[in-house]
């Protein structure tokens, strides 16, 4: 674990229910070290949905695995804070670095009681849920089993919760040899079809006794999230919760977790490089590139003043749905190899940028937005002028039109169907 002590405590709101501090996550590959995750910060707040957005490749699947630490080996964390508010355990920490107020760091907590909070306090809705449930049990066995797993946790101390829920090697034996027996009882079986009910799956007491092939993919994406709420979750984390859907069963999935957000119960991260999912669902968002949040605000902030070059390309890149004839403006190139050998000096995007210049070729510290207090960008296009004389690319600057950005955007509100990939 990575010596934070050092770190001054951070100056946590009250409504803040995680925030993430310089999180940084890399792989060590035959091929070398792998910057997946670099120095990335941001927060979620009681009650919204915060959208981080970017490329394929961009970091941000593994930005989310390792907010509720599930990075596998080669993989390993290896600095940065994450802040979560919960005032027991805060009580249970008492007098220790980790704890600031009601907040709790807990890459500084055991391993133990980060795999406790699995569950019951961050629940994940991963990419493919075809492969993410097993094919030879029944979806209602599975989201029972979820179910029975966080009230067995609930009824143990924490210290014990992460290790056998009550439930050991002896027991299991015991179930095996007895098929009257078995992990989940009926009020975990109820609870799972009243999930399923929720998630909008018909017939759900017949449904949950079938298997995940008799399913289709939005409904198995809504038995994915049925599963997510198990445990009633603080933090939802929603990793392109709409790929491979049609454009009706992308905004009823979207639908859902909009109702589960504004339950007042359960704050959302959505994960997509969708920008009309970004438009439709979130209250802020971050757009990460090469491993690090480049730019980051209110939506309103990021979609109508967008200041760093990227986020202008994503932008640009949208169509126009009042002139779909309207020539689109891709970003030229590819997102860098992040092998720590070969990634470049300073901004990442600067080979791809139409306004790169000479000082973006050294560390380049995040400035200030001019949208708002919570506007932050990361591009020295925030503190000066482009100045052509000093560019390091032969371009002209193609994406300096934010305003017919801004307008492409608020059609993608209207209907969240338009990538921006």
């Amino acid at each position: 674990m990575p010596d934070v002590s050092d770190a001054p405590a951070p100056e946590l709101d009250d409504d803040v229910l995680v925030a993430v501090r310089d999180l940084s996550t890399r792989f060590f590959t035959e091929e070398g070290q792998i910057n997946a995750v670099e120095d990335v910060s941001f927060e979620v707040r009681d009650n919204e949905v915060v959208g981080i957005v970017g490329e394929s490749g961009s970091g941000k699947s593994v930005t989310a695995l390792s907010l509720i630490d599930l990075v596998d080996s080669p993989g390993e964390i290896t600095g940065g804070e994450v802040w979560y508010r919960d005032a027991e355990l805060a009580a249970e920490f008492a007098g220790s670095d980790a704890v600031v107020g009601d907040h709790v760091d807990l890459r500084r907590v055991p391993a133990t009681v980060r795999r406790s909070l699995r569950g019951s306090s961050f629940s994940m809705i991963f990419q493919d849920p075809m492969s993410s449930l097993n094919p030879s049990v029944t979806v209602g066995e599975q989201i029972a089993e979820a179910v029975e797993v966080q009230r067995r946790a609930n009824g143990n101390p924490r210290r014990t919760r992460s290790r056998t829920q009550g439930y050991g090697l002896g027991r299991l034996l015991i179930d095996a040899v007895l098929p009257s027996r078995s992990y989940t009882d009926e009020e975990s079986h109820a609870r799972a079809i009243e999930l399923l009910e929720q998630v909008g799956i018909p017939d759900p007491a017949e449904r949950a006794d079938e298997y995940p092939h008799q399913f289709s993919g939005g409904m198995l994406q809504r038995a994915m999230i049925a599963q997510a709420l198990a445990g009633e979750p603080d933090v939802l984390i929603a990793d392109e919760p709409t790929t491979a859907l049609d454009v009706t069963i992308q905004a009823q999935i979207l639908d859902i977790l909009r109702e589960l957000q504004e339950s007042g119960e359960t704050s959302v991260v959505m994960i997509t490089h969708d920008l009309g999912v970004i438009a439709r669902m979130c209250d802020r968002v971050g757009v990460m590139y090469a491993g690090e949040i480049v730019e980051r605000g209110r939506l309103a902030d990021v979609f109508d003043d967008p200041i760093h070059p990227y986020t202008q390309g994503l932008l640009g890149s949208v169509p126009d749905l009042e002139d779909p004839a309207a020539r689109l403006q891709p970003i030229e190139g590819n997102v860098p190899s992040l092998l720590d050998r070969e990634m470049p000096e300073g901004c990442y995007f600067a080979d791809r940028c139409p306004k790169a210049m000479a000082d973006c070729r050294q560390p380049v510290p995040e400035y200030d937005g001019t949208a708002s207090e919570e506007h932050a960008v990361q591009c020295v296009l925030a503190d000066r002028e482009y100045d052509p004389a000093v560019g390091l690319n032969d371009t002209d600057g193609v994406i300096d039109d934010t305003d017919s950005v801004t307008d492409d955007t608020d059609g993608a509100t209207d209907d969240g169907v338009v990538s921006g990939e």
